[in-house]
Parts: C-alpha cells; sequence; structure tokens
C-alpha cells in the first residue's frame, strides 16, 4: 500500500507580493503629498493662532500703559525704561503664564517679527512670521497677524 503524500505549500506567491507591494507603494504616493499638505497647514493654524495670543497682550499692554511695547520681550519682563510711570503700571506677564522667559517662537523655530509703526499709519504695529524658510523668504510666505 502506497500512501500519497500531497506536497502542498502555504504562503504567498510572488506575483501576489508584488501585487500588495505595487498596491501599498501607490497609496503612498497619494498619501504623502496630501499628508505633508495637512501639516504645512496645521504649522500656519498654530503660528496664527500664537500670534492671536500674542495680539491679546499688546493689547492689553498698550491699553495699561498707553502705549505699545518696543520690543515683545516686554510683554513678559517688566520693561527697563526711564519711565517711572510705564515700570509701575505693569502688570505683566501679558501672554504665557507667570515664570515664562521667552516669547513663544512660531512653529519653525523663528522668532516672530514685531515692529512698532509710525503714528498715523494704517496698523498700529506689525506682527508677523517669516514662515517656513525664515525671515529671507519671499513675501508670499509671510503670515501676519493682520491677515484674515
Amino acid at each position: 500500500m502506497a500512501i500519497a503524500v500531497k506536497n502542498s505549500r502555504s504562503g504567498f506567491s510572488l506575483m501576489e507580493l508584488m501585487i500588495v507591494i505595487v498596491i501599498i507603494g501607490i497609496l503612498g504616493g497619494v498619501l504623502a503629498p496630501a499628508l505633508n499638505n495637512a501639516l504645512k497647514r496645521a504649522r500656519k493654524g498654530t503660528a496664527k493662532a500664537t500670534m492671536s495670543q500674542i495680539k491679546v497682550g499688546i493689547t492689553r499692554f498698550q491699553s495699561e500703559l498707553g502705549r505699545y511695547p518696543t520690543a515683545l520681550k516686554d510683554l513678559i519682563k517688566r520693561p527697563k525704561t526711564g519711565e517711572e510711570r510705564v515700570t509701575k503700571k505693569w502688570d505683566g506677564p501679558y501672554i504665557g503664564e507667570e515664570g515664562i522667559e521667552e516669547v513663544p517662537e512660531d512653529p519653525w523655530g523663528n522668532k516672530f517679527h514685531y515692529k512698532v509703526n509710525p503714528q498715523g499709519t494704517k496698523r498700529p504695529y506689525e506682527l508677523l512670521s517669516y514662515g517656513p524658510n525664515g525671515k529671507g523668504s519671499p513675501k508670499e510666505e509671510w503670515i501676519s497677524v493682520w491677515d484674515e
């Protein structure tokens, strides 16, 4: 009596594995740009939210002291000026929490640009992030607190 030995192999064929790899590659090619765009939008939104908080701090500073801060650090540390009136009225920090040491940076690790404009100009000050490419970036990449 002869016993028949069945030669069966379990697993995937080379063709099946190649099809799966091609499908994964196509999905990666489609999803990677979408994920990258979502990350860019999220960072831009974070920059706008941070600048909105700074804007609130600037407004509080201005309403209490009667002038705009000369630098963003004035929002977290009492300014050292010759104006005794200013140093007495300062009731900060105007952004962040007590004990914060530095003004927040934009999502790309750069400092926000802040400058008080001369009186009579459209906006009292500039507050912006230069975007992902930093200070040398073109104006199209800048994110301003005044942008809608």
